[in-house]
């Protein structure tokens, strides 16, 4: 089981910086977050009104899957949301099996403890849990 992580942050100047990485385990997906430049980047988001983020994806984003997006609004928490896909619709119309949920703001560790979810759960059990 693999999940894509794809996050933003800024190395060197203003430009945000788009990285990718494939994990296989729950404590991966959290360095990825506990290595994350929390402070610098809110210094750069205050001063261009722009900044970073994660997003977690579990599956095949053209079949099932389930995300989670984490935005950092401070250097110790964010805005955290999931989607869970587990049919999808002709045309983006007709058919489609999907739940979303808006945690709202969260602390790091909070958010880590919800993304863990991705890595104890299947697709379709996400999906029935959110479904409420």
């Amino acid at each position: 089981m693999s999940v894509k992580v794809f996050y933003q942050h800024r190395v060197e100047g203003p430009e945000l910086v788009n990285h990718d990485k494939v994990v296989s385990t729950y404590h991966e997906a959290c360095d990825i977050i506990d290595n994350y430049p929390w402070a610098e980047e809110m210094e750069w988001c205050e001063k261009l009104g722009e900044g970073g983020g994660f997003f977690f994806i579990f599956g095949d984003e053209e079949d099932k899957y389930a995300t989670f997006q984490f935005t950092p609004i401070d250097v110790d928490k964010g805005l955290l949301y999931l989607d869970v896909v587990i049919k999808s619709s002709f045309w983006n119309l007709f058919g489609r099996n999907a739940v979303s949920k808006n945690f709202d703001v969260m602390s790091i560790p909070e958010a880590k403890q919800q993304l863990k979810e991705l890595f104890d759960y299947s697709i379709e059990s996400l999906y029935r849990k959110y479904k409420k």
